[in-house]
């Protein structure tokens, strides 16, 4: 059982990974994301994306194409079928239109000998529900 300790510390990954993606190198990636996570970004019209390293190559393409600034809300730590799941909502400027979109997100966490750490993260897209990055 997740204990009020563990929820402040995921909740607080989960905000420094919006600073993460939005810091002008990968040096806060390691701090949010286990060494074998998978960033799944099928559903915002973006790649499947395995291991730390592919995905620190994702994000340093810079802006753009990646969105100026990342922000998430809504964040709801729960446990599911042994696991430790997070959902939240998103928003962040499109990049080809300065409009702003919004999504879920839906994380698997961890606890790792260095802390809680992002395992899965799967991003949808839900307004505008026809919207993607490109």
């Amino acid at each position: 059982m997740l204990e009020t300790k563990d929820i402040v510390e995921i909740q607080q990954l989960e905000s420094l990974l919006q600073h993460a993606v939005d810091h002008p190198d990968q040096s806060l990636f390691p701090l949010v994301f286990t060494e074998d996570a998978v960033f799944d970004g099928r559903g915002c019209g973006g790649p499947l994306i395995e291991g730390i390293e592919a995905i620190k190559a994702f994000f340093a393409l810079g802006k753009p194409p990646h969105p100026a600034a990342h922000h998430t809300l809504n964040c709801w730590v729960h446990e599911e079928d042994g696991r430790v799941l997070v959902k939240q909502k998103w928003l962040l400027p499109n990049p080809s239109t300065g409009q702003f979109m919004g999504g879920d997100d839906n994380d698997w966490v961890v606890q790792t000998a260095e802390g809680w750490r992002i395992k899965e993260r799967v991003a949808t897209v839900r307004f505008p529900a026809n919207a993607d990055f490109g």
